[in-house]
This record gives structure tokens, C-alpha cells and sequence, in this order.
């Protein structure tokens, strides 16, 4: 599950989808699940598997021995509604019918899952989430003859690899079963007999009851609620993660955990998976785990006896069914540990500091995060070294009192323009230029006033006594842009905005940079305004960083309408800051500032709050 699998491929995609899956051996996840078992990059080859696609009806997985009752000769079959990508990626809870592997195998029990959603076909050889249906909700999604038949197959499969099996299987909708994958089902077989341990006398409130034990241990710690994936980078060490669902991006915060719960999820997914592999104590598919455990708190995590209770259990942990880290006495991690100090140490965290430069890395971390910085400058700046140079640019004609030039690349703006000098806003085709632009001219945000053009280069040439017009290009804003990407560089009086991005139709290549610098207000005032904007930007989803009146925001991946939404959204938040810093006194001013801005409110020069 650590590498990218691509449904629906056209047979005009399918060398791109191929480069897709290839290069998914270096996601984030893939590297650090490679890291951990000191495999070489040389030891894991990479292969592509291409298989006709079959639109599913129903979709699932089959384990040959069931891993909450090893050796008690029970399989377990789980099962959705449409493609099975929701159920190994965790985000939804499946049907579950075990089977005993008798000659003849039999049916002990079935469990209906919470099925709300299911992944089908869509008309662009892509594929959709849609709801399922409220009839099929609360019906299994397999019968039982198609279930004592995958029985049959599995027990086949298992014998003829001498090993329990891990079996990835689909339903079309004549009822045909297909088998697309088996491969071995890892499990952690005691040496000797299993433990059991029962705690009768704790008198910690349970907080959580119920779900499904996908690896087994007690674990406890601070409870780390996940609201979206980009925060991973804040969980502390020794953290219960507690999130909706099970997905296998957690992959790369292993490390850190001492538990998992989750909503949603089955202990047929790839994040179980990885976590019996890592020996993480996790419970999925509780249903109630995010309303129930309070981000902050303290909880001790059975997963065996399925419960999550309030505090630190010292009892529980001290019994020998406290899960052992099963890396943590590797070779691997020991050298690891030599080395790393070398590799993660982060020095070079100011760019502003006289020690940002190549001299002062002390890491590769360092090296990165110069280099990171360096790029990312250049990309900003790029236009602004170079802008005049270009042929082609042409002055915007809007009904934003500002000195603007724009440059298309391609498909930016309607192609009849040659030989005029400016272009009406109408003429521009760029979508994230037009979702910024609506976003300046929203009806709530004044206008009125001054001219906004770069006004401290003006100074600065008029204060030397240099004579210049404020028409002047070397004063304007401008943009670089074609149909879906957008490098905006705008100078509103004494402070600068660039804004970097790209709104397509492949989700994962769509993102939002943002800068924000400068001010004519004293440092103080810039850092209040600085605060305002990164409040705005969190709430948007932006992963946000600040030095002194320097913003920096960042939304990696969505679809198209998404990223349109937030540059809109973007596109206010610039109109309704424009002198903000000459009006912010203190940080009670900010905080009821943002939520005025969320709640629709753009215009602030006249509000005392």
C-alpha cells in the first residue's frame, strides 16, 4: 500500500500512469517504510503491474487466517459497494463474513459495515466517490454463495503457497468473482503460547468501546487528534493518533506513535497492515474515537480488549502484553541512530540571518533547507528580474485602481490580441488569475483612494531627485500566465505580495504559494497584520510560516474547484489588507479581525473592534 496505484487508465494514459506508479517508489511514505527496514534503493526494484480494469460492484479482501484469533482456522472475508480503493486506503468500514475452513468451509458470522460511500467509474477514465444508495446501506454486500466460493479459492491459494494469504478480489455486475493479487497475510506468531491478560480491576473511565483490534498491544500517550493530513508534522513523540480514517500516509510518523484509533477503517487495509509490521497498538473502525477523546488528553489504548481509557494505565503498561517496538532493537536502528545526527538536525532556520549561507550547514537537512529557500526565492523573484525583458506585455485594464501588466504563456487570455497594448479583464482566460481577480474586486472591498503601484521605489527615485512617472512599468504589478497557472506579483504601496500557482485538472499537481513582505507602518504593526494574514491562511488549510512581517503559505494538492475556491478566497484577503498595518493596534484587534473576515466582513479601515 506505500506505492500508487492508478484506476481507469485510457490507453492513451497509460505511459504516463506507468512514470506515475514508477515514481511513487519515492513517496514520503514508500521511503520511510524502505528507511525503517534498512533496505537499499538497490534492493527494492520496482515493477508495474497493468491489469484490465473491471467495474466493480462489489470489491474486498480476503485473509486466510483471521490475525484477532490466530490458528483458530477462521478466515475473514471483508467487502464494499464498488472499487475496494476506499477499503485498503481505510476510509470507509466494510462487510465482514468469517468462514470456517473446515473440507467443506462454513459460515460462522457476519457483520454489516457502516457503507456510505463507494468509488465507481467515471465518464473520464477516472474514477469518483458517490454515495451509496440508502437501500443498499444497511444490506450485505455479499452473498454467501460468493463468499463460501472466494472460501474455497483462499484455502487453495494458501495451500499452494504453504502460507496464509492476503487476497485482493472484485465482483462485476453479472455477479462474476475475479482474484487480482494474493500475497502473503504477515503476522507475528508468538514463540510461545499467547498471553492473556485481563485487567478486572481499573478504574479509569472507558472511553471508547468497541471496533476492531488491527494490531495488538497496549500503548498510552497524549492524544493527537488529526484533523487534516498536513498536521502530521506537528505530532509529538509518544502521541495516540486519533483520526476518521486509517490512512496509509501515517506511515511516515510511525516512528513517533504509541497508539492508533480511528473512525472508520478495517484490519484489511494497508495502514493495519504496516502497523502489525511495526507493532503500533491499533484500533480501527470504532466509529466515535474523534467525538470521544479530546485532543490533549491522556489515554491508554488496549487494543486486545478493545477500550481506550482516560489517563496513563502504569498497570496496564507494566504487564507483558505491552506491545515491544519490534524495530527499535534492530541493527538498522542503531546505526540509524549514529547517523542521523548528521542527516535531521535543522540549524539554518532563518533566512534573514547573517548564518543562512552554504557555509553554515551543519546537516543534510541544512543543505535542503538552503537550497529549499534558495529556489523558492528564485521562483518569486524571477519575473521580477525579468519581466521587462519579455515581449508581449500588455497593461490590464480593470476596475482596480492599480498599474498591472500581464504576460501569457500560453492560453492566459483570448488569442485576438495582437498589436494592442492592454487587454480588459474580460480577455483573460488564466482560470487562477480570474479567481484571484474576482476575489479583489468582491463587492464588500473599497477601492477608493490612492493609486497602488510599488510607492517605495517611487520614493526612492523622487527622494534622490530623480524625476519619473508613476505610469511607469518598473513600478507595476504583473503576472505570468497561461490557462492554468498563474506567478502574480503585486505592489500595493509599501508592501509586496507574489502568489505562485496552478489550478488543473490532476489534483495532485495543483498548489497555492504565497508571500507576503513589507509595509509602510512601524515593524510592529507589519507583525500584527503579518499575524492576521497567517490566522486567515490556517483556516484555509495553508501550511503557514512566519518571520518577523514575512508570511509564507503554502496548499499542496485538490481539485480544481477547490483551488479556484481558496484563490478567490486569497483574492479578499489581499483587498481587505491593503493598509491594515496602519490601523491594527494589538493582538485582540487581530484575532477579532479574522473571525470579522471569516464571517464575510472585508472592509476594516473604519472598524474599531
Amino acid at each position: 500500500g506505500q506505492y500508487r496505484t492508478i484506476l481507469n487508465v485510457s490507453k492513451n494514459d497509460l505511459l504516463d500512469s506507468y512514470k506515475a506508479v514508477i515514481a511513487s517508489k519515492y513517496l514520503p511514505r514508500a521511503l520511510y517504510y524502505r528507511i525503517s527496514y534498512g533496505l537499499l534503493d538497490t534492493e527494492t526494484p520496482m515493477a508495474v503491474a497493468a491489469l484490465e480494469m473491471i467495474d466493480s460492484a462489489v470489491s474486498g479482501i480476503v485473509y486466510t487466517e483471521d490475525i484477532e484469533a490466530l490458528d483458530s482456522n477462521i478466515m475473514s472475508i471483508h467487502s464494499i459497494w464498488g472499487l475496494g480503493e476506499l477499503l485498503v486506503g481505510g476510509k470507509i468500514s466494510p462487510d465482514i463474513i468469517n468462514v470456517k475452513k473446515n473440507q467443506t468451509p462454513k459460515i460462522i458470522r457476519r457483520q454489516i459495515g457502516k457503507k456510505s460511500l463507494k468509488m465507481v467509474f467515471s465518464p473520464e477514465n477516472s474514477t469518483e466517490t458517490i454515495p451509496v444508495d440508502d437501500k443498499k446501506k444497511g444490506l450485505h454486500s455479499l452473498d454467501d454463495a460468493s463468499a463460501l466460493l472466494l472460501a474455497d479459492w483462499g484455502m487453495r491459494l494458501e495451500k499452494y503457497f504453504k502460507e496464509p494469504q492476503d487476497i485482493e478480489w472484485c465482483m462485476d455486475s453479472d455477479g462474476r468473482l475475479f482474484l487480482l493479487q494474493s500475497r502473503p497475510l504477515r503476522l507475528e506468531r508468538p514463540d510461545t503460547k499467547p498471553l492473556e491478560c485481563k485487567f478486572e480491576d481499573i478504574e479509569n473511565n472507558i472511553r471508547v468501546s468497541g471496533g476492531e483490534m488491527a494490531c495488538p498491544g497496549i500503548g498510552a500517550g497524549i492524544v493527537f487528534r488529526l484533523d487534516r493530513e498536513s498536521d502530521l508534522e506537528n505530532l509529538p513523540e509518544g502521541a495516540v493518533l486519533v483520526a476518521r480514517n486509517a490512512s496509509p500516509n501515517y506511515v511516515t510518523v510511525m516512528n513517533k506513535l504509541n497508539a492508533v484509533v480511528t473512525d472508520t477503517g478495517s484490519t484489511a487495509g494497508h495502514f493495519s497492515s504496516v502497523a502489525r509490521e511495526f507493532g503500533v497498538p491499533t484500533l480501527v473502525n470504532t466509529g466515535v474515537a474523534t467525538t470521544r477523546l479530546t485532543h490533549g488528553n491522556d489515554v491508554t489504548v488496549h487494543a486486545d480488549g478493545r477500550a481506550v481509557y482516560d489517563g496513563i494505565v502504569q498497570q496496564m503498561l507494566e504487564s507483558p502484553c505491552a506491545q515491544r517496538d519490534l524495530l527499535s532493537d534492530s541493527p538498522f536502528v542503531r546505526k540509524l541512530k549514529y547517523v542521523i545526527d548528521f542527516i535531521s538536525p535543522l540549524r539554518l532556520t532563518d533566512p534573514q540571518a547573517e548564518s543562512f549561507v552554504p557555509e553554515g550547514s551543519r546537516s543534510l537537512h541544512d543543505i535542503i533547507r538552503f537550497v529549499h529557500e534558495k529556489a523558492v526565492q528564485e521562483m518569486f523573484h524571477i519575473g521580477d528580474k525579468r519581466i521587462r525583458k519579455l515581449g508581449g506585455a500588455k497593461k490590464l485594464i480593470s476596475e482596480i485602481p492599480m498599474l498591472f501588466y500581464v504576460v501569457d504563456v500560453g492560453g492566459g487570455s483570448r488569442q485576438n490580441q495582437a498589436g494592442k497594448k492592454a487587454v480588459m479583464m474580460d480577455d483573460i482566460l488564466s482560470i487562477p488569475m480570474r479567481a484571484v481577480f474576482k476575489g479583489l474586486t468582491h463587492p464588500e472591498i473599497s477601492w477608493a483612494g490612492f493609486t497602488h503601484f510599488d510607492w517605495a521605489e517611487y520614493d526612492k527615485i523622487a527622494m534622490s531627485g530623480g524625476i519619473i512617472s508613476a505610469e511607469s512599468a518598473m513600478f507595476a504589478s504583473y503576472a505570468v500566465l497561461s490557462h492554468d497557472y498563474l506567478n502574480l506579483n503585486l505592489r500595493f504601496g509599501y508592501h509586496f505580495v507574489i502568489l505562485d500557482a496552478i489550478c488543473g485538472n490532476t489534483a495532485e499537481d495543483n498548489y497555492i504559494l504565497f508571500r507576503f513582505s513589507g509595509g509602510g507602518a512601524d515593524m510592529d504593526k507589519r507583525m500584527l497584520r503579518a499575524n492576521f494574514l497567517s490566522g486567515i491562511l490556517d483556516r484555509l488549510g495553508f501550511k503557514v510560516n512566519i518571520i518577523n512581517d514575512l508570511v509564507d503559505g503554502e496548499l499542496k494538492g485538490g481539485e480544481k474547484k477547490l483551488i479556484v475556491e481558496k484563490l478567490d478566497i486569497v483574492g479578499r484577503l489581499l483587498g481587505a489588507t491593503r493598509l491594515m498595518d496602519m490601523y491594527l493596534k494589538d493582538s485582540k484587534m487581530v484575532k477579532n479581525y479574522v473571525e470579522e473576515f471569516m464571517n464575510g466582513r472585508y472592509h476594516f479601515a473604519s472598524v474599531e473592534m
